[in-house]
């Protein structure tokens, strides 16, 4: 079992929770819609994740500036806690594999990513 998913089971999260928190983290600030479409949830699951969430103090839910119907996602100080040591984890692994793959690849792989994010 790898070290994140050891990590996310001792915090008692379901993987699709994980992922949203991790997402947050590492997006913060996008509406809800946003969140839920880029993860392909749908909106009654999205909504029942994003309240156990909230719940347990993990994510906060604020105003956006420009039309205060819709709220953003952001992680709580204890969503930032909690997430720390898996997003340190999932670097490493990242930095390891990238290490191994060596430079060409790492290019490749650049090259990949930013035409998909185009």
């Amino acid at each position: 079992m790898s070290a994140a998913e050891t990590a996310r089971r001792k915090a008692g999260l379901s993987k699709p929770e994980m992922q949203i928190l991790i997402s947050i983290r590492y997006e913060p600030g996008r509406t809800v819609s946003e969140m839920r479409d880029s993860l392909g949830m749908t909106v009654p699951t999205f909504a029942r994740l994003i309240g156990t969430l909230d719940a347990r103090g993990l994510i906060a839910r604020e105003r956006e500036e420009r039309d205060g119907r819709r709220r953003t996602l952001v992680l709580s100080d204890a969503g930032v806690t909690l997430t720390t040591p898996i997003a340190i984890v999932l670097r490493e692994r990242l930095r390891l594999a990238f290490r191994t793959a060596g430079p060409d690849a790492v290019a490749g792989t650049r090259l990949a990513l930013e035409a998909l994010a185009k």
